[in-house]
């Protein structure tokens, strides 16, 4: 194997690994935020389904997370 083609696929798997700890964390929900359940339920235009807002009050970050 060429050392271009193991360097780019070093760099694919640590770029993987680094959005599956740190990018997608948001998405899946960080257990160290305050977050704090808001009254705002809306259905997902993307989706079609009802999602509800999460809001750490401290800092004003927001989440979005999908209503059982």
């Amino acid at each position: 194997m060429p050392w271009a083609q193991l360097i780019v696929l070093v760099l694919v798997i640590v770029f993987a690994i680094t959005g599956y700890f740190i990018w997608d964390r948001q998405y899946r929900g960080d257990k160290g935020e305050n977050l704090q359940r808001t009254d705002e339920v809306f259905k997902d235009p993307t989706t079609g389904k009802l999602t509800r807002v999460y809001e750490d009050p401290a800092t004003g970050k927001r989440q979005y997370r999908e209503e059982p």
